[in-house]
């Protein structure tokens, strides 16, 4: 499943002052598609609507929580290095 579908309207600067804008390259520019969430992109308004440009994030990128655990609980993780001094 991919979660590439962004939002609908774009968040300008100038509508959301009060907002913190984070820099474009604080996320790789190349990156998976299913493991990370979309964040929500900071567009500049220009003297019309075709040259508005994207400035930043108002909510950067981040990962997904891939390590998260169902029903079943955390699994118990192997000690290794036990096995090796037992013998």
């Amino acid at each position: 499943m991919t979660h590439k579908v962004g939002r609908n309207e774009r968040m300008y600067v100038e509508d959301n002052k009060e907002r913190t804008v984070y820099a474009l390259d604080c996320v790789p520019s190349k990156r998976p598609k299913g493991s990370w969430t979309n964040g929500v992109e900071a567009w500049s308004k220009g003297t019309n609507s075709s040259t508005a440009t994207k400035v930043g994030w108002f909510a950067p990128p981040r990962l997904r929580n891939k390590g998260h655990h169902g029903r079943s609980g955390p699994k118990p993780k192997l000690d290794r290095m036990a096995h090796f001094e037992e013998e």
